[in-house]
């Protein structure tokens, strides 16, 4: 049976993102903004169940476990400003100009969420490995 655990190593603050991502193997990156998106979107009741998650999910193994999923992570090469949209276009195999369009787009209707976003993103997503 799959339990759900805080992780000790894939972590910001508490290592819900983490364990979350762990348990429905996906990338942390993007529970993270997931999770950022939601709290803005919440007016910030999320933040209170994140920390209530942080007491009552137990951590995890003290053993690193080695992530089996792929992993999200802003371009070296595909980028413009920092190349998060050139990141997500290789995770999910999209040309990332598409993105680029979409991104600009969604900016105006959404009175600059995505801008703040975007710059959260510079700080969760890690840069590619060289």
């Amino acid at each position: 049976m799959k339990r759900i655990y805080r992780e000790r190593f894939d972590k910001k603050l508490g290592g819900v993102c983490g364990g979350l991502a762990q348990y429905f193997q996906i990338d942390s990156s993007i529970v993270r903004m997931l999770f950022i998106t939601l709290t803005f979107l919440s007016g910030g009741i999320l933040l209170l169940v994140y920390f209530a998650c942080n007491f009552l999910i137990p951590l995890g193994p003290k053993a690193y476990v080695v992530a089996n999923y792929k992993r999200l992570y802003r371009s070296r090469r595909d980028r413009r400003v920092s190349g998060i949209l050139g990141g997500l276009g290789k995770y999910f195999k999209i040309d990332s100009n598409i993105l680029r369009l979409i991104f600009v787009v969604l900016c105006f209707f959404t009175s600059g969420l995505l801008i703040v976003l975007y710059i959260t993103g510079i700080y969760v997503i890690p840069e590619e490995p060289a």
